[in-house]
């Protein structure tokens, strides 16, 4: 009778172990995981040559305000919403420009000139699809549904969550407010928290701006963002507004949170009335 007692106790210890070994996970759920990581903040590289000289011939003239200083919470947000809004629409109406330009020709039935297949190949370039010699239909749609606005109600409600409301290590070292990665010795700030076998620097922009510019440049050209893209597309498909609420459910990869992170910028959205700062919007963001 011991020794089947010890025999039981010994294969119930063995299976305790074997069960904290993990054995319900397989390799490929943690190579999709390892996958997902490296692509939540991971931005979509330098500004294109088109941004950097735009940069150049329209300087910033407002520094960032001292977001710590600023004790009264309602301020600080006003503040913080102020400061950020112009960037988002500065971004958002040179994005439609160039989308009423591919509009047009894509409703146009003549075929496109020298100077507007250079101006697409470059387009696509920066957007990350390929260039090619002939451009057809499908082609240029493709790149109309990279090439569209981020709500400024989301691109706030982010920058509030990844900045701390302006005043993180990232922000006011590095002018990032979304957490946007970089993967070069010294393009950043390395975190405090990152693990010795990682590489990933917090990139460090000039101006707030930039950081605002590289943040929906990586929204509309990042794999991980796919369904974000298939939403907005959709809305304009039906004619209905692009809101931050529509759009919130596509950005389940930018944090290793998941859920509870699209749940807490969509409770950002809504404890602010974000909405509200949609200038590009034809009515107001509905709940």
């Amino acid at each position: 009778m011991n020794k089947k007692i010890l025999w039981i106790v010994s294969f119930a210890l063995l299976f305790i172990l074997w069960i904290k070994a993990g054995p319900f996970k397989s390799p490929s759920e943690d190579a999709s995981s390892d996958d997902r990581v490296t692509e939540l903040n991971e931005d979509s590289g330098e500004a294109t040559p088109d941004e950097k000289s735009y940069f150049k011939s329209h300087p910033v003239k407002t520094k960032s305000p001292d977001f710590s200083a600023i004790t009264d919470i309602k301020e600080r947000k006003k503040a913080f919403f102020e400061f950020l809004t112009p960037f988002v629409n500065e971004k958002n109406t040179l994005i439609l420009k160039d989308r009423e330009r591919l509009t047009a020709l894509l409703n146009s039935n003549k075929k496109l000139s020298t100077k507007n297949k250079k101006w697409v190949s470059t387009l696509r370039q920066n957007h990350k699809l390929e260039k090619l010699d002939n451009y057809t239909k499908d082609d240029l749609i493709a790149l109309l549904n990279r090439l569209d606005i981020i709500p400024a109600s989301l691109v706030l409600a982010q920058a509030a969550n990844e900045s701390a409301w302006g005043t993180s290590r990232f922000a006011t070292k590095g002018n990032n407010f979304f957490g946007q990665w970089c993967f070069r010795k010294g393009c950043g700030l390395v975190p405090e928290s990152r693990n010795e076998d990682a590489d990933h620097e917090v990139r460090k922009f000039n101006d707030a701006r930039e950081s605002v510019f590289a943040y929906i440049d990586n929204l509309n050209t990042n794999g991980a963002y796919k369904k974000l893209r298939a939403a907005r597309a959709q809305l304009r498909k039906d004619k209905e507004v692009i809101t931050g609420l529509a759009l919130v459910h596509g950005l389940e990869h930018y944090s290793q949170r998941g859920q509870a992170y699209v749940d807490e910028i969509e409770g950002l959205i809504n404890y602010n009335k974000l909405w509200r700062f949609n200038r590009t919007q034809s009515k107001p963001e509905q709940k």
